[in-house]
């Protein structure tokens, strides 16, 4: 009995594995503005290196909304987004590098890449060229068979009835009312978004200039600020008290703020994670 319970978790595990996808399965390498670790944009010209070095050995990689391609912008998941994470060392810096997917499923970890270097920028530069070793021993090439697998689907019609047709007009309806509502001032149905941060809910109300910006305090919305629309593709300028600054939807969804700290006068990314 214990033998086959014993087979049967290899069985299992084997299955997880072969599940899995690989880096292969995914056509771009989204490169983030800025690593957590160093709350600047392309702090080091560490981002800038890391995209770089993807194009190097094979990879299409871009900086998270800078010129990405528009089947990328409109479906972020056929595309890994790049995490480099930094461990605590007192003489030596270690990077290692992660890709997860849309679905924040790790696809990708490689091992540490180290340096002695005393300077941070040629520390880092190091520690990150030594971890893309692991990168390069991939021998990446995007499997372009699934792209023809989608072609090869094929949808067979379904009768419509004279019910689901009936239906159907009822549903566009009252999309129709809800899009006049919105347009008038009705907060019931308004278009919104639901994000956290820092543990706390915050509701984008869309509105003719961008969105209006309110916290959740129990089943209360109050009042924050705005976030403008700005001339420039995905740039919006926030007027919201502490949370002034400016800002992006990133490939995910999740609203990224470039803000002032109010105590240290430094600046500092916010992430508004989508909910």
């Amino acid at each position: 009995m214990i033998r086959f319970l014993f087979l049967g978790i290899i069985l299992v595990s084997s299955l997880n594995i072969f599940s899995q996808k690989s880096v292969n399965d995914y056509e771009y390498i989204i490169v983030p503005r800025t690593f957590e670790f160093l709350k600047k944009e392309d702090a080091y010209q560490l981002n800038s290196l890391t995209r770089f070095l993807f194009n190097k050995y094979g990879f299409n990689a871009y900086v998270q909304g800078k010129e990405m391609p528009k089947e990328l912008k409109e479906n972020s998941c056929r595309g890994l987004l790049v995490h480099v994470k930094k461990s605590s060392s007192l003489f030596i810096t270690k990077l290692n590098i992660e890709l997860k997917n849309c679905e924040d499923q790790v696809v990708f970890v490689s091992a540490e890449g180290t340096s002695r270097e005393k300077e941070f920028k040629k520390a880092y530069h190091e520690a990150l060229r030594d971890a893309f070793k692991d990168v390069q021993k991939l021998n990446y090439k995007y499997n372009e068979s699934q792209e023809e697998d989608k072609k090869i689907v094929q949808i067979t019609p379904v009768p419509v009835t004279e019910k689901q047709i009936i239906s159907a007009e009822k549903e566009k309806a009252v999309e129709i009312k809800n899009e006049v509502s919105t347009s008038s001032g009705d907060y019931a149905n308004q278009v919104s978004r639901s994000y956290v941060l820092n543990n706390k809910v915050f509701v984008f109300k869309k509105k003719e200039y961008g969105y209006e910006l309110s916290k959740k305090e129990g089943e209360k919305l109050i009042f924050s600020g705005k976030i403008y629309k700005l001339r420039k593709d995905n740039s919006y300028l926030i007027n919201g008290g502490d949370l002034s600054g400016s800002g992006y939807f990133d490939s995910f969804g999740n609203f990224i703020l470039e803000r002032v700290n109010p105590v240290t006068d430094k600046i500092i990314l916010d992430t508004f994670a989508r909910q």
